[in-house]
């Protein structure tokens, strides 16, 4: 409009940009129309906005934000250690998961024999490629050793001698793979094989990998092996150090592991687990590329630590409330927490309401008693509680105080005086997010 809109002296100053407008038109009509994961339902300065993306299980179409993760990934999620997905994007959707698949293989392998089981690598276990442990044929090493070079390295030769030393066959293992997956609710999970080399018809979702990692990170000798940046074992006689596949270590604090993937089909996959503040995330990212896998998982859990982070909710040095003493006429006492309150707080899960409940108290109290308790909520759901104590101690009247406050109260009766002093709350309704 501003080209229709100049006057004739300036059209054949201006004839350059009228190509320039047009390819900035397409490329703006392409690149908000196309997306191979899901259409694209917005752009903004923040990120692009995907019609699978989704904060804690609602569409941002239904639920939008001021900014989401700025990610490449065609299917990823970050959750916390208990399950809880707090984005995601074609979470459902199933995908090849490439050398990831090896997260399975351990798994099975330490729930189905002992760590110190000698393991002989075959003819065909040391001929896999294209990543591999270095293994030979005749090499005997425990299950131990063997899940280090399966898990560092990526040794696919190494998933195949795990495959055929915990069953008689790789096929046999790998339907023990699928049977754990079942065991987990992973309905939407195939494995074909024990090193991720398949990829048609080996599949699984972000959401069901989310499982799976959360699960093998429970156990104390998988987390400690992808836990480890490098190893160097002794088989045969000869050395052999290996380095963690997982570049994440050199780019954060607080990895704690869990495994790489790439294959053609599936693309660079990454399933990482780090600790931020106290607070175990999960981020799982499929079909991404070199390069983006690493700054995808900094960017989803930045925004996680952002937005999902430990914050303070009450301290025992807070006064809380004075409790009317409905014995006394005038006395009260203040109120505190019983201990400090520190939980986990989602931005998107709305604002914090704080309820204080105290009774009406009759007789004497004691310093550190019991009174009541607080209870916050968001979301319609309790967040947290915690009793609530006295600080101080008050007896109850004794005989003529007790006779002097019922004639207090009797010539109240025609002065309108307070019978006894009220409960007084100091807290607000909604708790002020810092």
């Amino acid at each position: 409009m501003i080209l229709m809109a100049m006057n004739h002296n300036n059209n054949r100053k201006c004839q350059w940009h009228r190509p320039l407008a047009l390819l900035l038109t397409l490329l703006l009509a392409v690149f908000s129309c196309f997306a191979t994961s899901g259409t694209v339902t917005s752009t903004s300065v923040f990120a692009k906005v995907y019609s699978t993306d989704q904060v804690a299980g609602v569409p941002l179409a239904d639920r939008p934000i001021d900014k989401t993760p700025d990610i490449e990934a065609e299917y990823a999620a970050v959750a916390t250690e208990d399950g809880r997905i707090l984005w995601e994007r074609g979470g459902t959707v199933e995908v090849p998961m490439a050398s990831t698949t090896k997260i399975m293989t351990a798994v099975v392998a330490l729930e189905h024999a002992n760590l110190d089981k000698e393991c002989l690598v075959t003819r065909g276990a040391s001929q896999m490629q294209p990543t591999s442990a270095r293994l030979r044929q005749g090499d005997v090493l425990t299950l131990h050793d063997l899940l280090v070079a399966l898990l560092l390295p990526s040794g696919n030769d190494a998933a195949v001698a795990v495959a055929q030393n915990i069953a008689s066959t790789e096929a046999d293992f790998v339907a023990m793979m699928n049977q754990k997956a079942a065991e987990l609710g992973m309905k939407q999970t195939h494995f074909l094989d024990s090193s991720g080399l398949k990829e048609e018809n080996h599949y699984t979702t972000v959401e069901d990998y989310l499982v799976l990692a959360r699960y093998a990170m429970r156990n104390p000798t998988f987390a400690a092996i992808v836990g480890t940046k490098q190893a160097t074992l002794t088989i045969n006689g000869r050395q052999e150090t290996y380095v963690n596949t997982n570049q994440l270590y050199n780019m954060t604090d607080g990895v704690l592991g869990i495994k790489t993937g790439t294959n053609i089909d599936s693309g660079a996959c990454l399933v990482a687990c780090t600790k931020h503040n106290n607070t175990v995330y999960y981020t799982v990212l499929l079909g991404s590329t070199e390069v983006a896998r690493y700054t995808d998982t900094m960017s989803l859990l930045n925004w996680a630590y952002q937005h999902y982070r430990p914050v303070q909710l009450v301290t025992p040095d807070t006064q809380v409330a004075d409790l009317g003493l409905a014995s006394w006429i005038d006395r009260s006492v203040p109120v505190a927490a019983a201990a400090p309150v520190t939980v986990n707080v989602f931005d998107y899960d709305g604002a914090i309401t704080q309820e204080v409940e105290l009774p009406t108290w009759i007789g004497g109290i004691d310093q550190g008693q019991r009174v009541g308790r607080i209870i916050w909520s968001q979301n319609n759901s309790v967040l947290a509680t915690v009793d609530l104590v006295a600080k101080e101690t008050v007896p109850a009247p004794n005989f003529w105080e007790g006779w002097q406050i019922r004639w207090s109260r009797f010539l109240g009766i025609f002065s309108g005086a307070q019978d006894h002093v009220g409960n007084q709350v100091h807290l607000s309704a909604n708790f002020a997010m810092p």
